[in-house]
């Protein structure tokens, strides 16, 4: 790798290579703050490292940044990470022209919105992380222009992909054609702009991808073109310039028209005519490329080669508009010859995936790899066993999806393919993170970032904020996945991806009621709702009722909640495969806890034991939710002999898992069941265990969990001065969260504050909707001078909302 040096000036400033790479990878990111684990796996190609060696090369970094500027150019974002904060002017050339055109299908829409975020990725060890250098440094190769910086190399570098930051800042959006023709040349309109796309790409350009485009106009009321229109387009894609295109037939063949739509003066503009209306798209876009300052590539010579590419385009169009029957039949079509060639035989293949075939694409799939060669094909060798990386997830086999997205990654070793590299790194990181291998999958995402920046795919970048926001929460850390999930609903929202925001809402909702915020979860409900009707896959619809039903009985609105947990068990019932495989799981203990909370004991020990009977015992999360569920359910219907078998199978089982939310759960059962066999010492030690476990894990509801639990048998036992400082390790949640403020009620009434007391009692009354106050807790407390010990107070802390876990994996099917 070339040597990489930051200068100010003419002169050269010495800093070390971390602090080079964090000053690129935040400049790449300048649009929206990174959290400290993100710049650490981007970085470092890790997420265990000590936020010591973070801190350090952020100081050097500012150090270096700081001579001769007014402002700060690193902000530190409190409790989550850092922020480029300054102005950046982004200094780019033309790119040199590719040895050889792309693969006809290497465009394909089916690729280019993976059904899954699975497939290849780099291999591990040194050249991956030496692959994530070059990225970053490329990144940082911008000019400053506040502050009069410039990040240059001292030795010419060595051939390597376009650099990551240069595409957002320089690309150029090609609309889809206006075409005068019949209606048989319906293909046209985004056959001819998938095609301008892809010889400008050839030719060097930085070019928004065609699927970006397509996602955005529809979601935009009349033509694109428009110029209201077009400057949301503009805005959403980060393009510098738009293309329109014109195509029309005449008596000399087909006319095709270049020029630059966005206001932009001089315009440039470039007109091909030809028989074929792609050979005219074609001379239009070569042309348009060399009034640019690009150099395009060769194209093909005989007739043969030109009807192939023909028939490939015209397959990419029916992909884009998502009619994959009507490119099922043009491939149906094609010759003899044709049928056989790999492009064609991996498109029919990639249609039967997503038409549900599974046995008949992974047995192309698998044909095709031994007819492929290795070397000649590389990015249609990956996109190969991309396909099968997919299919490997779809049947839950993450070692088969690792495999198979490692084995893509070789295929690309030095091909120019960043979007085919960045599916590779997501279908890793959905392996790594099925397996609860959290640390690699992050720094996956932290790499398939920076590919897709490459690519200038921002539909492509939204998803991944949507995984690692989802990844954030089954690690625990809902606070950083709030904002990435946020930003990331709102952009997938903005591209029309009706089933990744969904399964983004609906990681937000988990990740609201996580931090004791349920009235936030409940705001997701109506945009959910739509989507669920908007979707068209019931399965879909069913996974976000689910969520929408825990977002109103966290907000007291029972009846709703159990009206929709009602009908999902109807549909449970009637066609269980209608309901995802994670729905099943949590449905009954979601209906365990309403009923619970009604106080229908034999309802709840119903769904408890479902939920024992569904959930897997190698998920933590699940497993220990459903103990504690049965445990609680046959405590409260007096099954005292089956609770207790339900005790000793719960700590048999936790013995061979070390999970912080498990052991939370596990701690409580041994807990309340050593206060009713009244042995003290160990409910007293179970109880301090599930409350520093959940403290150290620093989930605002485990340790509502834990502190509920515990100062209420404080408060029984009159131990109130303990019972108060345990009660006030979440007073902070009572204004928002009915459980905590419920809590509070019950401390001042035992220590005797009465107007305390009422205060806190009208507070709970507002939280309350449907859900019942004790009526022990309704009468006044006799008033008392014993003093009691102030609360000490509570910084919100951040961890895993145990539902969570299930939207992560979900998201990664989205598009199927």
């Amino acid at each position: 790798m070339a040597t990489r040096v930051l200068w100010h000036g003419t002169t050269p400033v010495a800093l070390p290579p971390k602090a080079l790479d964090c000053i690129g990878y935040l400049v790449e990111q300048r649009q929206r703050a990174v959290g400290r684990d993100e710049l650490i796996a981007a970085v470092w190609g890790k997420a265990d490292l000590s936020d010591n060696a973070l801190a350090q090369a952020i100081l050097q970094a500012r150090r270096a940044l700081r001579d001769g500027t007014t402002g700060e150019a690193i902000r530190t974002v409190p409790r989550f990470g850092y922020h480029w904060s300054l102005p950046v002017s982004v200094e780019s050339a033309a790119m040199p022209a590719a040895d050889t055109a792309p693969p006809p299908a290497a465009a394909s829409p089916a690729d280019a919105i993976p059904t899954l975020p699975v497939t290849a990725a780099p291999p591990a060890g040194p050249r991956r992380r030496a692959g994530l250098r070059l990225g970053l440094a490329a990144a940082a190769a911008v000019l400053l222009a506040i502050l009069g910086w410039t990040l240059g190399r001292v030795a010419p570098p060595p051939p390597a992909p376009p650099p990551a930051v240069a595409g957002p800042a320089s690309d150029v959006l090609v609309l889809p054609a206006r075409v005068q023709a019949g209606s048989e040349h319906g293909w046209m309109r985004l056959g001819v702009m998938d095609l301008v796309a892809g010889r400008l790409r050839a030719a060097g350009q930085a070019v928004v991808p065609s699927d970006n485009v397509v996602a955005l106009a529809q979601r935009l009321d009349g033509d694109p073109a428009e110029p209201a229109a077009l400057a949301e387009l503009l805005r959403l894609t980060g393009a510098a310039r738009a293309v329109s295109v014109a195509a029309e037939t005449g008596a000399n063949g087909w006319v095709v028209a270049l020029v630059t739509a966005d206001g932009r003066q001089p315009p440039v503009s470039a007109v091909g005519q030809a028989p074929d209306v792609l050979d005219a798209a074609r001379q239009a876009a070569d042309q348009f490329a060399r009034a640019s300052g690009f150099q395009p590539p060769p194209t093909a010579a005989d007739d043969a080669e030109k009807a192939f590419a023909a028939l490939i385009q015209q397959v990419e169009a029916e992909l884009l508009a998502g009619r994959l029957d009507a490119a099922r039949q043009r491939l149906a079509t094609a010759s003899a010859d044709q049928r056989q060639r790999p492009e064609v035989r991996h498109q029919m293949a990639q249609i039967d995936f997503l038409q549900g075939r599974l046995d008949a694409a992974q047995a192309a799939w698998d044909t095709l790899l031994g007819d492929v060669p290795a070397t000649d094909t590389p990015v249609l060798r990956a996109k190969i066993h991309n396909g099968l990386s997919n299919l490997a997830y779809v049947r839950g086999d993450n070692l088969a999806v690792i495999a198979q997205a490692q084995a893509a990654v070789r295929a690309l070793d030095g091909a120019n393919a960043p979007f085919e590299l960045g599916r590779a790194l997501i279908g890793l990181a959905s392996g790594h993170g099925g397996l609860r291998r959290y640390d690699e999958a992050l720094a996956d995402y932290a790499q398939a970032r920076v590919a897709f920046t490459a690519a200038g795919d921002r539909l492509a970048l939204a998803r991944v904020d949507a995984y690692q926001g989802l990844l954030d929460i089954s690690r625990g850390r809902p606070a950083d996945a709030l904002p990435v999930l946020a930003g990331a609903a709102e952009r997938l929202q903005a591209f029309h991806a009706l089933i990744e925001e969904l399964h983004t809402r609906v990681g937000l909702v988990y990740a609201h009621l996580a931090l004791l915020q349920p009235a936030q979860a409940l705001a997701q409900n109506a945009r959910l709702a739509e989507l669920g009707e908007r979707v068209g896959d019931p399965r879909r619809r069913h996974y976000a009722d689910l969520a929408r039903a825990r977002g109103l009985a966290a907000t007291g609105h029972l009846a709703e909640a159990q009206a929709i947990v009602d009908a999902l068990e109807a549909t449970a019932a009637a066609e269980p495969a209608l309901l995802l495989e994670q729905t099943r799981s949590w449905l009954p203990l979601v209906a365990g806890q309403l009923a619970l909370v009604r106080d229908d004991a034999a309802d709840a020990v119903i769904q408890a034991r479902g939920a024992l009977a569904v959930t897997d015992e190698d998920d933590p999360i699940e497993r220990a939710a459903a103990f504690l569920l049965n445990w609680r359910a046959l405590r409260q219907a007096g099954l005292d002999a089956e609770a207790a078998q339900v005790a000793q199978a719960a700590a048999t089982w936790g013995r061979q898992r070390d999970h912080a939310a498990a052991r939370i759960r596990l701690a409580l059962i041994e807990a309340d069941g050593a206060v009713a066999a009244g042995d003290d010492a160990t409910a007293e030690a179970a109880f301090e265990r599930a409350l520093a476990t959940a403290d150290a894990y620093r989930v605002p509801a485990d340790l509502l969990l834990a502190a509920n639990a515990y100062a209420r048998h404080l408060i029984a036992r009159g131990d109130h001065a303990r019972a108060s400082i345990v009660a006030g390790r979440v007073a902070a949640w009572a204004p928002t969260d009915f459980d905590a403020a419920l809590l509070q009620v019950a401390l001042y009434r035992a220590i005797g504050q009465p107007g305390a007391w009422l205060a806190a009692l009208e507070s709970t009354r507002t939280l309350a909707g449907e859900r019942r106050i004790p009526p022990a807790l309704l009468a006044p407390p006799p008033a008392t001078d014993t003093p009691v010990p102030e609360p000490p107070a509570v910084a919100r802390g951040d961890g895993l909302q145990m539902e969570a876990a299930a939207a992560r994996r979900h998201l990664a099917t989205a598009g199927r």
